[in-house]
């Protein structure tokens, strides 16, 4: 898989540099560039004011819950957070990562996709 599905539904709409899909693989990767789907994630945690943005420092961070409601039944994680810095409003997302009362784990398509659905997205 080179590209998540909401990267390629909604493939390139805009002139410039070519998305690059945070999923490459399925896992993240901050090698990216206006993933639709870390866009939507970014989106949310500003919807639901889980957001602070400092331009002159530390740039974006950013929260979106992870309900296990929304997890496939064969899902074997205890929800928690999808974890998420970034710089402006440009289109890269450089960290994100899945956090519990456990610790700290990779972000993968998965997890993104829990979280979507959490917020009525996918």
């Amino acid at each position: 898989m080179t590209e998540c599905r909401m990267c390629w539904e909604r493939g390139k709409t805009w002139n410039g540099d070519d998305p690059r899909c945070a999923f490459p693989g399925g896992v993240f990767t901050p090698n990216n560039w206006n993933c639709a789907t870390m866009g939507r994630l970014r989106a949310m945690a500003e919807e639901n004011g889980h957001c602070d943005r400092d331009d002159n420092s530390c740039g974006s961070i950013g929260f979106v819950r992870m309900n296990d409601d929304y997890a496939p039944e064969d899902y074997d994680g205890l929800g928690g957070y999808v974890v998420m810095s970034w710089y402006k409003d440009r289109g890269k997302t450089g960290h994100a990562i899945v956090m519990d009362d456990h610790g700290t784990q990779e972000l993968t398509l998965q997890h993104a996709e829990i979280a979507l659905k959490g917020g009525g997205i996918v």
